[in-house]
């Protein structure tokens, strides 16, 4: 209680001095400067954060725009790229694949050849076994025959070439139709048939007679008459 009264005392005796007014006054101004200071310094420092957060958020976006177009700009440039390589070896490839066909496809004409010539020798010259020599012999004795029976002219050998070409070519475009031959593969399947009947006759030649080029020997008639004949036997048989 004494000590109370004691701070009452010596407060009045202030105020009546005016001392306290004055400290009153100054903590006041004290205190509303420092409220002020830092009223404008939190302002300032909102404001220089607003800055600068804007300023971040446009080079962030500056950044992310410039990044998102090299980005773009390398996987356009890896996919073309791509493209172009892709489409390089698929035209690789393609050739490739057109060479190898091309291969295959003159393999099996070849085999295809060989497989009709072998099977054209063992069907159709299986039974002529008495080999060309016979059917020389006889197709010899045939061209004598009809040459003393007309006087041995000229124009009766003529006449029997004319037959055996006429019976010839019907046999040849017959087989060529059955086998489904092309012209090339018939004349080179005759000359393989009468090589197997043991003679011996070219390709070219046996053009040449059915298509009535040039001048056949004696030979070559007696030969493609053999032939003939190995089909009339065939026939009888």
């Amino acid at each position: 209680m004494i000590s109370n009264k004691l701070s009452a005392h010596v407060i009045k005796i202030l105020i009546d001095l005016g001392i306290l007014n004055n400290i009153l006054g100054k903590r006041s101004l004290h205190d509303q400067i420092s409220t002020e200071l830092n009223d404008k310094f939190d302002t300032c420092i909102s404001d220089i954060n607003s800055f600068f957060t804007e300023k971040l958020d446009r080079i962030n976006d500056d950044l992310n725009n410039k990044l998102n177009e090299e980005v773009n700009a390398g996987i356009e440039e890896a996919c073309h790229n791509d493209f172009g390589n892709i489409s390089s070896e698929f035209t690789s490839i393609k050739a490739s694949i057109e060479i190898l066909q091309n291969d295959l496809a003159q393999r099996y004409a070849v085999v295809r050849r060989a497989d009709f010539n072998q099977q054209s020798v063992s069907n159709e010259s299986e039974t002529n076994g008495s080999g060309l020599g016979s059917s020389l012999d006889s197709a010899s004795a045939s061209t004598s025959s009809s040459s003393s029976s007309e006087g041995s002219n000229l124009s009766g050998i003529f006449d029997i070439t004319g037959d055996i070409k006429i019976r010839f070519k019907e046999h040849f475009d017959r087989l060529m139709k059955a086998r489904n031959y092309t012209f090339d593969e018939m004349c080179f399947s005759v000359a393989m048939d009468i090589r197997s009947l043991g003679g011996n006759i070219k390709i070219s030649t046996v053009k040449n007679f059915y298509s009535g080029v040039g001048r056949s020997t004696v030979s070559t008639v007696n030969q493609i008459n053999a032939w003939v004949n190995s089909f009339n036997n065939n026939n009888a048989e």
